[in-house]
């Protein structure tokens, strides 16, 4: 959620700070703690925005931003662990002065909204940053539903105040699943959208609780929002106040046009029915085309059960998305269409792909609105396939 740079830097800096944040753990009567929720930008790493918490303290010259969506490149296999959901992540501090002019920089909005809390809850709050920031808590287990820089915050306010964060649910929307919270940032992104939607599986579309939607920043900020902190003694609302620091220039955002997947997809479906008409069947133009097309098919299928089977990512298990692209298409797309192997893998995926077909409204799962034509595509290929074979087995 954060640029890779910024936390490259934060790291570095993470060396020279220290020593300042443990001398200055005591704040004054008039500190105040906040929440910074930065808007989406416009790359992949920084398209679901980011949060971090702001404590200030003018009397005792403190001006500091945690952030918990940290992580450190000279992990050894990086690449390997962050594929592979082992990747550990930090919380890491920076000051306020330097983090502001980055996000204007990159033209993203900074919005804070300060805590209503007793000064001894401001000091827990702090105090508690300050006990995980030590080297042996610094690091946890990132998660991108259940455990990131956005779900850290709402965690630590709600372990270290007086009462209980209390959520008026009757103000928030309580019937998306986490890919219906997903849309709200990739509408504008039909291509990544369409491979996040092909990569995560049943897991995402559980029905968030208004708690569990915290994982993304703007919500965090909307359930920090329609929340109070109830006591045996009375209630108040969360926040005090709420402030524009940065507002995104939207006049800097690029043309709406784009080509779509569900457009590619019905295109291509169109042209390989008018091609079936055109194009003789035992031309060696389809024989490169299947080879494509399963093969494509297949390494998709491999990347999906990857995810599914050898990771620690428990939003990518159970996804109907293998029915369509199941990792057999390989095999069908190096080998003869006549052996004895592909005849019945062809028919073993035949059915895979026609229960994808005819579950496509049912399975409860969203798939990518292009998965239809294209299952269909592939669907008419198999039967090509498969016809000339069984036409031989009849043949006497």
């Amino acid at each position: 959620m954060h640029n890779f740079f910024r936390h490259l830097i934060g790291f570095v800096i993470l060396v020279i700070l220290p020593v300042s944040l443990y001398s200055k753990n005591i704040l004054s009567k008039s500190a105040t703690v906040s929440i910074l929720t930065c808007s989406e930008g416009d790359e992949l790493y920084s398209a679901f925005g980011h949060s971090a918490i702001r404590v200030f303290d003018k009397e005792r010259n403190v001006d500091l931003v945690f952030n918990y969506g940290t992580f450190d490149f000279n992990t050894p296999n990086f690449y390997l662990k962050f594929a592979n959901g082992k990747l550990n992540y930090l919380l890491s501090y920076n000051k306020f002065k330097r983090f502001l002019p980055e996000y204007f920089s990159d033209n993203r909005g900074v919005i804070e909204q300060e805590l209503n809390l007793s000064y001894k809850e401001k000091q827990q709050i702090f105090n508690a940053l300050i006990e995980n920031y030590k080297p042996e808590n610094r690091f946890y287990k990132y998660d991108f539903f259940y455990d990131n820089c956005a779900t850290r915050i709402f965690d630590i306010i709600k372990d270290n105040i007086d009462g209980e964060v209390i959520i008026k649910r009757d103000t928030i929307n309580c019937d998306r699943t986490f890919r219906n919270y997903l849309h709200h940032y990739l509408s504008e992104s039909p291509w990544i959208e369409m491979g996040l939607k092909i990569l995560l599986g049943l897991p995402a579309d559980k029905i968030a609780t208004p708690k569990e939607s915290t994982f993304l920043p703007d919500f965090l900020m909307e359930v920090l929002n329609n929340s109070e902190i109830s006591s045996t003694d009375n209630s108040r609302d969360l926040i005090a106040k709420t402030n524009i620091l940065l507002e995104k220039d939207l006049t800097k955002t690029g043309d709406n046009f784009r080509i779509t997947p569900i457009f590619c997809a019905w295109m291509l479906l169109i042209l390989v029915l008018l091609g079936s008409f055109l194009i003789n069947k035992a031309h060696f133009a389809w024989n490169i085309f299947d080879r494509i097309l399963f093969g494509v098919c297949g390494l998709i299928g491999l990347l999906i059960l990857y995810l599914w089977l050898a990771t620690d990512h428990q939003v990518t298990r159970y996804n109907m998305n293998i029915l369509w692209s199941f990792p057999s298409f390989i095999i069908i797309a190096l080998f003869n269409w006549k052996s004895n192997k592909n005849k019945k893998l062809l028919w073993v995926n035949l059915v895979l792909v026609t229960i994808f077909i005819i579950g496509w409204y049912w399975i409860p799962q969203d798939f990518p609105q292009a998965s239809l034509p294209f299952s269909i595509i592939i669907l008419y290929r198999i039967i090509s396939r498969i016809k000339p074979v069984f036409m031989e087995l009849q043949t006497p």
